[in-house]
């Protein structure tokens, strides 16, 4: 095989096509990683935002009424756990849960025939009290009667003994007789006085057999809903003992827990706003505790609700007033912008917007109080702040 050779002028040397390749390819690398390098970089340039419709509203200074939302639960209106006084065999379970009852509806009785029968003994003993009143006068009566001729007669063999005219057994006989008889004076004087007495003793005892007949059954104390039943038929069940629980949902109250500087704007009868599901109400504030609880230095309040389609357990949301500040500067909670735990908005100057820290007070429906940041005629974007920059060129609606 031929080998090329070509001349090297400086050496006078002959190189292979090889290496003159091997030159050409390393100098073709080097000249491509210099127009790298020595490229020139990309100048960034600025280019001004497009003008945006903006929504504008004015800050005006007007009087507000804060509120501070506390949330409680509903509580039924009346809750009864209904207990059997006495005790007994259960005879009768006329409710289950869920039923609707009226007041006075019978729910529950006992086996009452030894109530019947004490009641029967007890009005027993009343009717003989009251016989018994008459014959004690009329016998008192006699026995008075009868002592005084016993006295007379007395008084006659005291004369006669003196005289020596009869023994003085017979005269001792007598007196004996006067002391039986003012004996039995004095116990028919004490029956007589004390009729009345017994008569209202034995009336006690016939009205508590009474009342305790009654309470062998059960009834609705108010209009309600049987919430829990606890016995069945035949169940045996001791004095005092729960038989079921009853519910009125008519209303609901909301017990609430609230600071002193709420409790000082409210007072009873005070309608307030409750929100429950979504829906809004009114409440009637009919409980105020005026000393604080020692533990949680909070006011305890109820509010009492009228909604015929809520449910006990619900989360209600009560909205209580603040004592309110004369005047405030007032701004739409949408025109708004959080970043970085501050506040801003944007306030429009000449066809332009700028991004103004503010500090923002309690908010009031759908309007924050301002507090330091912004005076009162200035104009502020009033709704979707998100997209918007600082010194950006806007045009109004």
């Amino acid at each position: 095989m031929t080998e090329i050779i070509k001349y090297n002028p400086l050496k006078g040397a002959v190189l292979p096509a090889a290496v003159i390749i091997m030159t050409m390819v390393i100098i073709t690398i080097i000249i491509i990683w210099l127009l790298f390098v020595t490229e020139p970089q990309p100048q960034a340039r600025l280019e001004q935002l497009a003008p945006v419709k903006v929504v504008l509203a004015e800050v005006k200074s007007q009087p507000v009424q804060p509120y501070e939302q506390v949330t409680g639960r509903l509580r039924p209106l009346k809750t009864a756990q209904i207990r059997f006084q006495v005790a007994g065999n259960v005879v009768a379970r006329k409710v289950e849960p869920g039923r609707q009852v009226k007041r006075g509806q019978v729910l529950m009785r006992l086996q009452d025939q030894d109530y019947r029968d004490q009641l029967q003994q007890a009005a027993a003993q009343l009717v003989i009290e009251e016989k018994s009143v008459s014959r004690d006068q009329n016998l008192l009566a006699y026995a008075r009667n009868n002592l005084q001729l016993q006295q007379q007669e007395e008084q006659r063999l005291a004369a006669l003994a003196k005289q020596n005219l009869i023994a003085q057994s017979r005269l001792d006989s007598t007196r004996q007789r006067r002391f039986d008889l003012q004996a039995e004076v004095a116990r028919l004087q004490y029956s007589v006085a004390t009729n009345h007495a017994r008569i209202r003793m034995r009336t006690a005892q016939s009205s508590i057999a009474q009342r305790n007949l009654d309470r062998s059954v059960l009834t609705a104390p108010f209009d309600g809903i049987i919430n829990e039943v606890f016995l069945d038929e035949g169940d045996y069940v001791n004095a005092n003992q729960a038989a079921l629980t009853l519910v009125d949902i008519s209303q609901f109250d909301v017990q609430l827990n609230v600071r002193a500087a709420v409790m000082a704007g409210l007072g009873l009868k005070q309608m307030v706003s409750v929100r429950i599901n979504g829906h809004q109400s009114q409440g009637e504030i009919v409980a105020l505790q005026p000393d604080p609880d020692i533990s949680t230095n909070t006011h305890q309040i109820r509010v009492r609700v009228a909604n015929r389609q809520a449910l006990p357990g619900l989360l209600a949301i009560v909205e209580l007033p603040l004592p309110a500040p004369s005047r405030a500067l007032l701004v739409p909670v949408s025109a708004v912008l959080n970043a970085h735990a501050k506040s801003f908005v944007f306030v429009y100057e000449n066809n332009m917007i700028r991004k103004t820290a503010v500090q923002l007070g309690r908010r009031v429906n759908s309007t924050y109080i301002v507090r330091q940041g912004l005076l009162a005629g200035q104009k502020i974007v009033a709704r979707d702040v998100t997209g918007l920059a600082d010194q950006q060129t806007v045009i109004t609606e």
